[in-house]
């Protein structure tokens, strides 16, 4: 998957081509988190401008039989319109996305690049909704098939509106048809230590202004709301909902978290982590992996290293919300993070891109690109590699092929730039020019040091 862009924040015009893992580099001011926002909220949302909806007639057909049978080939020839007109109405609604003045994007344009695109029907789909305790739809699709079915049981009293019916139906339709085709997103914003922190008294605040303007006689409520609305981009409203709905999410186990052949995954995280989240007493705390000798530990997460903080949406997402061919975009990964950590940090993308997860970055992080590419060079024949990759902890999992990594570097030309990748890993003049001018300068100030 491939998506343009145009007079996007910094950025004049530029491409990005999504690989098992997408890394994006760059100065600070360059449009690094425009871009990755931009992929976030076409990849999230790009099914409420797409209308799929089904006719009245078969909505009729639906509830007097019972059935209703989709061929999905029907909708491979419109396949390119409905990318474009999602595209089109995103880029008319960026303003609205990221929460600025209408003029602020003026000529601004994300887009798909829908060109050589066919559905995939490999997979199998079954999902089911339930309408209360009366009604539910089911759908199904056999793996290789082209057909979804639809089944619709009902009970006496029940009476679902048709609008709502084919609201249901139009998503799922979109799901069977994009699962293998648009990854599911998942963000996590440079913004996530300030929002796991504050959210509670933020809606505190909320409350008690809404309970002291509805008291008034004067007050339009409504109108006062709306001029008060929250100034954050979409992604980030996005992080607030997930951070608030914590404790619902975090009985969810995802695939990561059950599957055996997953586990190099939570070791990976628990090294980062060192212990787990939990909520208690309506409280969400941190608590450390007890150490020997030492009484157990459970601290409130407000009183959490900016580290933990910075890792909380992460582990939510690995062991609660992954699914296979999701996709996990993380602004800024090595954010509060030691260098040693940032390492590790490597290491726990590496396996889940070998998982099946798709994974985009932004990064300032050396360390972090550094260390890739030490999983892209392991593919050659190393001498030791075994000793190697033992002394390391390092397992198959840990292996980047040099074909599933795309990398671009942001520059002042305001332009996108394709990086290399090859079989040493990811180029790294971006980084190794600042290295060697730092060096530069200490061996001028050392040597030139009067004793």
């Amino acid at each position: 998957m491939k998506f343009n862009f145009e007079n996007l924040g910094g950025i004049d015009q530029g491409s990005i081509a999504l690989g098992d893992l997408t890394i994006i580099c760059g100065p600070n001011n360059v449009g690094k988190t425009y871009i990755s926002y931009a992929i976030y909220g076409l990849l999230r949302h790009f099914k409420q401008w797409i209308d799929l909806s089904v006719s009245r007639e078969r909505l009729t057909q639906l509830r007097d039989e019972g059935t209703l049978l989709i061929e999905l080939t029907d909708y491979q020839a419109k396949l390119a319109s409905y990318l474009k007109s999602a595209s089109s109405e995103f880029s008319e609604n960026l303003p609205h996305y990221f929460n600025v003045p209408e003029d602020f994007f003026n000529g601004a344009k994300a887009e798909f690049s829908h060109g050589q695109l066919v559905f995939d029907f490999t997979n199998e789909f079954k999902q089911s909704v339930n309408f209360g305790q009366s009604e539910q739809l089911s759908f199904y699709k056999a793996e290789n098939e082209t057909v979804l079915s639809i089944t619709f049981q009902t009970k006496s009293g029940g009476r679902v509106p048709n609008q709502i019916l084919d609201d249901v139906i139009s998503d799922h339709i979109a799901d069977c048809l994009f699962a293998d085709l648009l990854p599911r997103p998942f963000v996590v914003t440079s913004e996530r230590t300030g929002i796991a922190l504050f959210y509670k008294e933020l809606d505190t605040s909320k409350n008690a202004i809404i309970e002291h303007i509805t008291s008034g006689d004067k007050l339009n409520p409504i109108d006062l709301l709306n001029s008060m609305r929250a100034r954050y981009a979409r992604p980030i409203h996005d992080n607030i909902t997930v951070v608030r709905e914590y404790e619902n999410y975090s009985k969810q186990k995802s695939y990561i978290r059950v599957e055996d052949e997953c586990k190099p995954i939570r070791d990976s995280l628990q090294e980062l982590l060192g212990g787990s989240f939990k909520v208690l007493n309506k409280q969400l705390v941190y608590m450390p992996k007890k150490e020997r000798g030492r009484d157990k530990v459970v601290i409130p997460f407000y009183v959490a290293s900016s580290s933990i903080k910075s890792l909380f949406l992460i582990d939510l997402y690995i062991n609660s919300l992954a699914e296979k061919n999701g996709m996990l975009i993380i602004d800024e990964p090595e954010l509060n993070l030691h260098p040693d950590n940032q390492r590790k940090m490597a290491g726990l993308l590496a396996r889940l891109v070998n998982s099946g997860v798709k994974v985009l970055v932004t990064t300032h992080s050396d360390y972090l690109i550094r260390e890739l590419n030490n999983r892209v060079m392991l593919n050659l024949d190393v001498e030791n590699k075994g000793q190697i990759m033992k002394s390391a902890k390092m397992t198959d999992l840990d292996l980047l092929q040099p074909e599933q990594i795309k990398a671009y570097s942001l520059k002042d030309d305001h332009q996108i730039h394709a990086v290399e990748v090859d079989k040493y890993g990811i180029n790294m003049e971006v980084f190794d020019n600042l290295i060697a001018d730092a060096n530069e300068l200490a061996d001028k100030i050392y040597y030139g040091i009067k004793e």
